[in-house]
């Protein structure tokens, strides 16, 4: 059986990219010939005889504490472990640097996630912003990342302001890897029929009025007006403006005749909408699809553990587990999970509590650090073996020379500014913890179906 998890953001120099001079570290506009990559900002900071500079804004308190700690806390030991020069092939990425880290915390604010973007950027100097966390991080600062002309890699978010059909200029500078939500609400509705059959005449969408919601209705829609069938579902759609269950009831009764109900939105919404849901007799039991940003044992609600209610279904892109030989991918990403279980042991720096290394192997949000870092490390590692500077450019066009593996996952291409995310996932449902009275963190989740892209899905369905 396999096991898996989910997961889980000012212009600068401007001045000088006019001139096209540079001295130390600056920026200046590219010599290239070809016109796309001529218009790049190709950016000289950050580096050094002895170092690289990254950073990131990381919520250590408030809310979204449960996702940011056990974030930050591998983010830091992965960097520390990197330095111990244990495994030779990151000192060979980096050129016999050390890899510096500076991270700071929003407490969940996007508005002071983009000042310390800003700062990242403009005081501290770093070569790349490296797993950026959370929605309110990327919204806000998402103009500063692409106007610094400095590479973003990983962004903690599904949102769709990742997303460009393709990139171009500096939008290319922007790299993620998540799935986003828009192509998740594809899914959603897709896997809504796929996996519950030809009895789901209504689905029930319950939306919240953000970034990851929106985001999430738009895919539901654009899916819907795909699917030329003509007995497809119907959908009935419903938006909240809260995270207090007690306050959803009029929303939840207005998709009482759903036979399958999809709740879009993050933590918070995800567990009022659930808990709502089982306080309606006809809502009560019906299957909740969620998004994969809430497929973690700690992210359940605890109603959920209550035989009789609502079971829960959703998408991973982290999959550990597999049968060996299998697939090649699948070597790849057992592989992948045997060196994360290794830098949680080695603990370098005592970022992992040691009484928590054991839940922090099973950990989604620490395992999306992980990907983060190595994704990271595929442009300094393409760069290296070019024996190319490390400059903002050179490593955009290194990172868009042909797809890349994803960590523990499947694989991304940003040739031709391509940046829609992940678009195969695996589908998964919640399993209650057996012992008496224990808490819904304390259950796991399985596979159902196995990675599936859009395209599988809209072709097993014709």
């Amino acid at each position: 059986m396999k096991k898996l998890w989910a997961v889980l953001l000012s212009t600068v120099l401007l001045a000088s990219c006019a001139s096209g001079t540079t001295s130390g570290n600056s920026s200046v506009t590219s010599g290239d010939t070809d016109p796309a990559n001529a218009r790049l900002l190709d950016v000289r900071q950050g580096v050094s005889a002895t170092e690289i500079k990254i950073g990131a804004t990381i919520v250590q308190a408030g809310i979204f504490a449960f996702v940011g700690v056990p974030y930050g806390n591998f983010y830091k030991s992965f960097v520390e472990y990197i330095n111990s020069g244990t495994d030779p092939e990151y000192a060979q990425a980096l050129g016999g640097r050390k890899l510096v880290a500076q991270i700071y915390d929003d407490e969940g604010d996007g508005a002071k996630g983009k000042t310390y973007v800003q700062k990242l950027i403009n005081d501290d100097k770093v070569f790349a912003i490296v797993g950026l966390l959370g929605t309110w991080n990327l919204v806000a600062a998402q103009n500063d990342l692409i106007d610094s002309g400095i590479p973003s890699v990983y962004f903690g978010t599904g949102s769709s302001a990742q997303m460009f059909e393709p990139a171009v200029d500096n939008e290319r500078y922007l790299m993620g890897v998540q799935p986003l939500y828009k192509t998740e609400g594809r899914l959603m509705y897709l896997r809504s029929v796929y996996q519950f059959g030809a009895n789901v005449k209504t689905i029930g969408v319950i939306h919240s009025a953000s970034d990851d919601g929106l985001s999430i209705k738009s895919g539901i829609e654009t899916q819907f007006a795909l699917d030329t069938r003509p007995n497809k579902p119907r959908v009935i759609y419903q938006q909240v403006s809260t995270s207090v269950a007690a306050e959803m009831t009029s929303q939840i009764d207005a998709i009482r005749t759903a036979d399958v109900i999809i709740a879009a939105g993050n933590q918070a919404y995800f567990k009022a909408t659930y808990a709502a849901a089982q306080t309606n007799a006809a809502t009560r039991g019906k299957p909740i699809i969620t998004t994969y940003v809430n497929i973690a044992p700690a992210a359940m609600p605890e109603e959920a553990v209550v035989p009789g209610n609502s079971e829960i279904y959703g998408a991973a892109w982290v999959v550990f587990g597999e049968t060996a030989g299998s697939s090649t991918d699948a070597d790849r990403r057992l592989k992948d999970y045997a060196e994360f279980v290794k830098i949680v042991d080695a603990n370098v720096g005592g970022h992992i509590p040691n009484a928590e290394k054991e839940l922090y192997k099973a950990n989604a949000y620490a395992m999306s650090s992980f990907v983060a870092i190595k994704m990271f490390f595929e442009g300094l590692k393409r760069l290296q073996a070019e024996g190319k500077e490390i400059t903002a450019k050179n490593y955009l066009l290194a990172m868009e020379k042909g797809r890349l593996p994803v960590a523990i996952s499947g694989g991304v291409n940003y040739a031709g500014g391509e940046r829609i995310g992940l678009d195969s996932l695996s589908f998964v449902k919640y399993q209650r913890p057996t012992t008496p009275g224990a808490l819904a963190a304390a259950g796991s989740f399985v596979e159902v179906s196995p990675m599936t892209s859009i395209e599988e899905l809209v072709k097993a369905l014709s």
